[in-house]
């Protein structure tokens, strides 16, 4: 099927402006078998899902990205759509580019129907291909013990294990394949060299490749991830095999981007501001003890049959834990039970009090219509935000960790931003897609 995704109509009046092409909304979905080699998306696509209604997409920072959609279920585009054997892929007009931008793909992992005698409706929730990461495990017999990995080479590693990448570990194959090649880049999204610092780590068997990742992107010193679709990621990133033989700068055809933020991803942005009563139509703060902690005790694995061994703990602490201003606030963190070294606990110690150990509010923003701009700002990004309204004189600079699309029906964009800290965690994601798995009760 030929579609024209990335055609561009004709400049408005106004300069370097494009407006949406006439009979179209600014979002588009298409569905997509579901590649297990090289194809690109325009040899796998099917058709594009124009009675798809209550479209949202929600890309948060840390987190897989989750498209949510709605299709009349005796519809053709309902028939079209096939759990776990097709791809959907979100495109957003660009203003200032004069084409689609793809946001979003992932594969269709969660459908519920809903039939009554007025009408056939069919939710579907789909993730991007990180999500399918914490279904990869690894499947050695043995422990697998990884030392003085270089930290970049580590997530390479990883993600060959559970089918991505260049090295076969998983024998599976094509099924098993995962379109994903990890990419290294700076907090801009360009690409670096190898970072140079070294990790030791031991897996067990059994251990989610999602959640290996994750927890190393949260030490000390560790790193921002996400995702981008194929066709975003070769208009964005160069095509440069940048360590050889450890899986990483290779993005072929059809491959999405697994993309390595060191040492945080996002720039600070001179060029916008978010401002309450300006482009900012309204705003929700919220200020979470549970989220803050000035004492960390982190609890590994001391490898011992004896069960009256002193336990492996790692601890970090900030100077006012001690004081008579705020407070001792601890948190109590089990580490999974793969942390065996103390360097490794130490390091997880240190990486969540840099996270918890500062209070910071989280401020849920919505914007008026039509002041988003693509990527301005993007997750990661930080950027002034002024709010004056009652005990709140906001004048401070804050990070983007969140950006939900709301499509309406008629094809209008609600937009938004989470900054400050994020109200959610990849544990959280984990159990919430748990509980959805079990409330379709399929047969």
């Amino acid at each position: 099927m030929t579609l024209d995704v990335l055609d561009a109509p004709a400049p408005a009046a106004a300069p370097g402006t494009y407006p949406v092409p006439p009979g179209r909304g600014r979002w588009r979905l298409t569905v997509h078998r579901r590649s297990f080699s090289a194809a690109r998306w325009d040899q796998t696509i099917i058709a594009e899902l124009t009675g798809a209604y209550s479209r949202q997409l929600v890309q948060k920072l840390g987190e897989p990205a989750e498209l949510r959609f709605s299709i009349d279920g005796r519809s053709d585009d309902a028939a079209t759509v096939q759990e776990l054997q097709h791809d959907v892929f979100a495109w957003r007009w660009d203003d200032t580019r004069g084409s689609d931008v793809c946001m979003f793909r992932g594969p269709v992992d969660h459908s519920q129907d809903t039939i009554s005698q007025q009408a056939h409706t069919v939710n579907f929730v789909v993730h991007d291909y990180f999500a399918t990461l914490e279904r990869r495990f690894i499947l050695d017999a043995l422990p697998i013990v990884l030392a003085g990995y270089d930290q970049d080479a580590l997530v390479g590693n990883l993600l060959a294990r559970a089918g991505g990448g260049a090295t076969p570990f998983v024998p599976y194959q094509p099924g098993s394949i995962i379109p994903l090649s990890a990419v290294i880049v700076d907090p801009s999204g360009a690409g670096r060299a190898r970072l140079g610092a070294t990790r030791d780590r031991t897996y067990q068997g059994g251990k989610s490749i999602g959640e290996a990742i994750d927890e190393l992107s949260k030490v000390s010193g560790g790193f921002d991830y996400d995702v981008i679709p194929e066709p975003q990621a070769a208009d964005t990133l160069p095509v440069v095999d940048q360590t050889p033989g450890s899986a990483l700068g290779t993005l072929g055809p059809g491959r999405d981007a697994l993309r390595i933020f060191y040492p945080s991803r996002g720039i600070t942005r001179t060029d916008m501001a978010l401002i309450y009563g300006g482009n900012v139509s309204t705003v929700s703060r919220t200020v979470n003890s549970s989220d803050y902690a000035n004492y960390i005790r982190s609890l590994g694995n001391n490898a011992a049959t004896d069960p009256n061994a002193a336990q492996l703990i790692g601890v970090a602490a900030n100077s006012d834990a001690a004081t008579a201003i705020v407070g001792w606030w601890p948190f109590a963190d089990s580490a999974p039970s793969d942390v065996n070294q103390q360097a490794t606990l130490d390091q997880r110690a240190a990486g969540l009090l840099a996270s918890m150990g500062v209070l910071v509010p989280s401020y849920t923003i919505d914007l008026r219509p039509g002041t988003y701009v693509w990527g301005t700002p993007n997750i990661g990004d930080s950027c002034p935000l002024v709010i004056r309204s009652g005990r709140l004189a906001v004048n401070t600079t804050v990070r983007v960790v969140g950006i939900t699309y709301d499509v309406g029906d008629d094809g209008e964009e609600d937009v938004e931003i989470t900054v400050g800290r994020s109200l959610t965690s990849l544990a959280d994601l984990l159990a919430r897609t748990n509980t959805a798995v079990a409330s379709l009760g399929r047969r």
